[in-house]
């Protein structure tokens, strides 16, 4: 807690100094803090973090994919806001992952800032600098670009309709964009999107409390710890975009957010624990089960041997009389 004092911070070796009245917390390269101004001007929310955390959790069942964030385009600042690899050139997903091929661009809007013509111009860049400086593919059709945002960019979409480009719906909150001789894209309509999608969803400031109850079920299934680092980071940002609303204030912030999400976490950990001795104790019973198998199997041999002693004794007799 830092309240009432000015921060330092050197960034492109250049000072900035601001006043802090609340939390500073960082995530990356970005802030994100409660109140305050930078230079007299009110800082905005910082979207991008939370949305490439909520990104990486709708994607986590795709094993074959690898999800990177502020991926570098070339050895100059340039980054594309997050960037999925895909083993094959042809994923051949579902949802998101519908049009994905082998390098899958992501360009993220927040929803006060503007996806037009402009957005989709730099986003076509920076597919030719990672074209320009990567090795991993030699052509736009290994390549697609998608664009979110939590509004629907009629202008643009109206925009590459008179271009000749074919705009379809491919479910609720996704449209494809595509027409020949170019990569193929899609727009992320946030806010169309099915319950199916509940990390991106909550990057609102229009969530209830009865949208948090798929939450509790959707926590329980995360089992590592990149995962829960991801989700924490989607929880906080909710929460402060929610920080208003009756039922977010009787939780008393973020601290007992956590404390309902350990309960379930601690019992999913308790029957795993419980599971897994369980376990370890049908693994010890067959390992006495073994060693009384290896032993039977060692006192068949014996009785085995004498009995072809026994026999071979019996044979002689016979040839002797």
């Amino acid at each position: 807690e830092i309240s009432n004092a000015f921060i330092s911070i050197n960034k492109n070796n250049k000072i900035r100094k601001f006043r802090e009245t609340g939390t500073l917390a960082a995530t990356g390269r970005h802030f994100l803090r409660e109140g305050g101004a930078w230079m007299g001007k009110k800082i905005k929310n910082q979207y991008h973090p939370p949305f490439c955390a909520a990104m990486e959790l709708e994607l986590r069942e795709e094993k074959k994919l690898e999800c990177y964030v502020e991926y570098p385009l070339n050895k100059k600042p340039n980054q594309v806001d997050f960037l999925v690899k895909a083993s094959t050139v042809n994923v051949k997903g579902n949802g998101i992952c519908a049009i994905f091929k082998k390098v899958n661009l992501f360009e993220y809007k927040s929803p006060d800032a503007a996806l037009g013509v402009k957005v989709y111009y730099r986003s076509m860049g920076y597919m030719y600098l990672y074209l320009a400086y990567h090795n991993d593919v030699s052509q736009t059709d290994e390549l697609t670009i998608t664009f979110a945002r939590e509004r629907k960019p009629n202008k643009l979409i109206q925009r590459f309709q008179k271009q000749g480009f074919e705009v379809a719906l491919y479910q609720p909150g996704i449209y494809h964009v595509k027409k020949r001789d170019h990569v193929d894209m899609q727009i992320i309509v946030m806010q169309e999107l099915g319950k199916e999608y509940a990390w991106l969803t909550k990057l609102t400031d229009h969530v209830e409390q009865k949208d948090m109850e798929g939450l509790v079920e959707e926590f329980e299934k995360l089992d590592t710890e990149r995962d829960r680092l991801n989700a924490e980071a989607v929880m906080d940002f909710m929460t402060k975009l929610n920080k208003e609303k009756q039922w977010v204030k009787e939780l008393e912030g973020m601290g007992e957010f956590r404390d309902l999400f350990k309960k379930d976490f601690e019992e999913r950990d308790n029957k795993i624990t419980e599971l897994s001795r369980q376990l370890k104790d049908q693994s010890e019973q067959l390992k006495d089960q073994s060693e009384q198998l290896k032993d039977q199997s060692e006192q068949l041999k014996d009785q085995s041997e004498q009995l072809k002693d026994q026999s071979e004794r019996l044979n002689d007799k016979e040839a002797e009389n």
